[in-house]
């Protein structure tokens, strides 16, 4: 063999050799790193190790050279002496069966402390199949068992509270098992005894709570506060029914501060949740249809609002009104205009979605909440199936009503954010609706918006108004048709605006009705025509009767006779020279009423007059029996006098009546010469409108009584 072969040879042997010591400080490193000691010992009575890692100091006390083939001391006298045969058997019958053994057992460190190890391994045969050695590993499990031991005592220390107990009562991991339950919890949850509890509900997220979320809700709640108290959840029974439960619970730690578990007691709930949820219902629901009522109508659009900008989608708000409900109420009585709601309502229901919300928010007024929507015209077919449904014949007793419904609807966002905006936006377009012939849907836009706008002013410029003196009186005279003299005056309300100019009433006096500034301004047109009438007679030297119009809110709502009496005794005016002109449509706002304030208004000696005559309400019985003075018929019938001869005969049978009745008659909206002869030949008592005079300034009316004069005279003379 040359010395190459040789040289050879040797670095083989030489890098096999460095090799084998690379991979035993390797296999040193991960067993010393190991938590515990890497061991073996020969199978003889004193366990005499003859390897172990350096886990063995921190496990024992004791350095590895200490310990090893029992030179200062041997693993046998290491164990605990109550413990030691209980090991050894174990450990005995483990190999007899060629089996890997584990055990728990107790081991004396050198500075003699106690502490509790776990040790799992195998034995190592001869080829005989005898056991000669073991190898395995041995681990400090003291935490542990202060834990177990702590159960324990706990156990031992509540086990009669817990039996004994009417509350549910537990202990469960943070992970979320039960450790403990008593049987007050097992009947609670519907389990037969607590052991069944345990064992089947091992992830209590899942299994009991309905919302998964609460088991988080509770544990962050204990870490936060460290405890929970009238924690309320739904969880599930054993039989799948769910219940109301109420949990106060607090964590259980150990000297580290680590969470040993939770503890607490549990209360069922459900009946007291059922009480309050039924309280809750009617406080949010209108008894008479069951839909939502409008103290629900915020909360309920809010949180569509919420759905809706996390989806990214619209929201249709359609305020509907019932179309002359009041008429059915006040003429059938108010069980049968609940019947008609009660219709009206389930046809709502019957016509919309799952996800639809329906709300009364009213009277015969009803809000329907639409959501899910692309675009606002999406709206249109689910508001026309309301229309039809609604138009459908309603038979209550003996009536068959077809009823209809103005509808006014807003969009969200695109109209408004803002809940009251919003409603306030889809109240706009309903008014505008129901000006627009009723029985329509208005969809609100900028014009309405303008609108809008336009009345918001009005509004708040009534509210100065009369402290500004911006209200005037005209005066439009109503003319004896026998003998062309004047017969009286009405007093007509104007509004001189700073900034608009001469406001004309029916733009106002509606703003007015709604907002209760009419009984400020109806008290002062009292006032002014009532000086009026003094101011003529001094003027003059003639008593001139005015009429006042007199709104139905004012009517109906106000003091109007304790009003009418204080302004006639201020002004000293004689009663029968006012007349109160009030709507016939006036008397269905609350007829009782009506009736006490007409007698009380008589026997203050003023006249009555039924404006807009004939196009109010069709049963005329009323006539006969209430304190009126004058009929006034509407201007619509004397319109196209010359081409209707349908308005001809309704004007000879009106008048008719009023003279049946003795009744005075006048006609309003007289302006051609035609309209003049037809009712000076059928017997009409007064005539009113441009064919006579324009309504009049002070200024100019007092050029018309200059014009008068000479009839005024000759009357003098006449009656003396």
């Amino acid at each position: 063999m040359n010395s190459q072969t040789i040289l050879g040879i040797m670095q083989n042997d030489i890098m096999e050799s460095l090799l084998t010591a690379q991979q035993q400080r390797l296999m040193d490193t991960l067993l010393d790193n190991l938590d515990g000691m890497v061991y073996r010992c020969l199978y003889d009575d004193s366990w005499t190790m003859i390897y172990v890692s350096k886990g063995c100091q921190s496990l024992t006390g004791y350095t590895p050279p200490e310990l090893l083939l029992n030179k200062d001391i041997s693993y046998e006298r290491l164990t605990h002496p109550d413990d030691r045969e209980k090991a050894r058997a174990i450990i005995a019958r483990a190999l007899a069966k060629s089996e890997r053994f584990q055990l728990e057992y107790r081991i004396v460190r050198a500075n003699g402390d106690v502490v509790w190890v776990a040790e799992r391994g195998s034995g190592v045969f001869d080829d005989d199949g005898q056991p000669v050695a073991l190898e395995g590993i041995i681990q400090d499990i003291s935490d542990r068992k202060r834990i177990e031991q702590a159960l324990f005592s706990t156990e031992q220390k509540y086990r009669s509270m817990f039996d004994n107990s009417n509350l549910g009562m537990f202990q469960t991991t943070e992970s979320g098992t039960y450790l403990n339950a008593n049987q007050a919890l097992a009947d609670l949850y519907g389990y037969a005894s607590a052991g069944e509890l345990i064992s089947d509900l091992n992830n209590i997220s899942t299994q009991l709570y309905v919302a998964e979320s609460r088991r988080g809700d509770f544990t962050a709640a204990i870490s936060a506060y460290g405890r929970v108290q009238n924690f309320e959840s739904e969880v599930y029974r054993h039989n799948g029914d769910i219940i109301w439960i109420s949990e106060n619970a607090h964590a259980v730690y150990d000297t580290l501060g680590n969470i040993l578990y939770y503890e607490g007691t549990v209360e069922d709930i459900t009946s007291r949740r059922n009480h309050e949820q039924q309280i809750h219902q009617l406080a949010v629901t209108d008894k008479l249809t069951g839909l939502l009522n409008r103290h629900a109508f915020s909360g309920k659009l809010a949180s569509l609002i919420a759905e809706a900008d996390k989806m990214q989608r619209k929201i249709a708000i359609a305020f509907i009104d019932l179309d002359h409900f009041k008429l059915i109420n006040d003429t059938l009585g108010h069980r049968a205009g609940d019947k008609m709601l009660e219709n009206v309502a389930q046809r709502l229901i019957q016509s919309t979605r799952p996800t639809d919300a329906i709300v009364r928010f009213g009277g015969d007024e009803f809000v329907m909440l639409y959501p899910g929507l692309r675009a606002g015209e999406d709206a249109e077919p689910l508001l026309e199936r309301v229309m039809e449904a609604i138009s459908l014949p309603i038979e209550i007793g003996d009536y068959v009503f077809n009823m209809t419904c103005s509808v006014g609807v807003s969009i969200y966002p695109d109209h408004a954010q803002e809940i009251d905006a919003l409603l306030s936006c889809a109240d706009s377009a309903l008014y505008s609706a129901k000006n627009a012939g009723k029985n329509k849907v208005q969809m609100f836009s900028g014009t309405l918006a303008q609108q809008l706008g336009e009345r918001n002013e009005i509004e708040y410029g009534l509210g100065h108004a009369l402290q500004r003196q911006e209200l005037m009186l005209y005066y439009q005279p109503q003319i004896n048709m026998q003998h062309g003299n004047i017969n009286a005056l009405e007093a007509l309300i104007r509004w001189q605006h700073p900034e608009k100019g001469l406001i004309p009433p029916d733009e106002f006096i509606p703003v007015a009705e709604e907002t209760g500034h009419i009984f400020a301004i109806g008290e002062w047109v009292l006032q002014t025509a009532c000086q009026k009438i003094k101011s003529m007679q001094t003027e003059w030297g003639y008593l001139v009767p005015i009429a006042v119009n007199v709104s139905p809110i004012q009517f109906l709502r106000g003091n109007l006779v304790e009003t009418v009496q204080r302004v006639l005794r201020q002004e000293r005016v004689p009663p029968h020279l006012l007349t109160l002109e009030v709507t016939e449509n006036a008397r269905f706002k609350d007829e009782a009423m009506f009736t006490r304030t007409l007698e009380q208004l008589k026997r203050l000696g003023v006249c009555i007059a039924i404006d807009d005559f004939g196009i109010g309400y069709s049963n005329m019985a009323y006539l006969k029996n209430y304190p009126i003075d004058e009929l006034k018929i509407d201007k619509a019938f004397v319109q196209d006098l010359e081409q209707s001869v349908t308005n001809g005969n309704i004007l000879l049978a009106l008048i008719n009546l009023g003279k049946s009745l003795h009744k005075s008659v006048t006609a309003e909206g007289i302006e051609t010469e035609y309209q003049h002869r037809f009712l000076l030949h059928s017997g009409c008592d007064v005539g009113q409108g441009y064919y006579y005079s324009r309504p009049l300034s002070e200024q100019a009316l007092a050029e018309f009584m200059r014009e008068q004069q000479p009839k005024f005279d000759h009357m003098q003379r006449v009656a003396r």
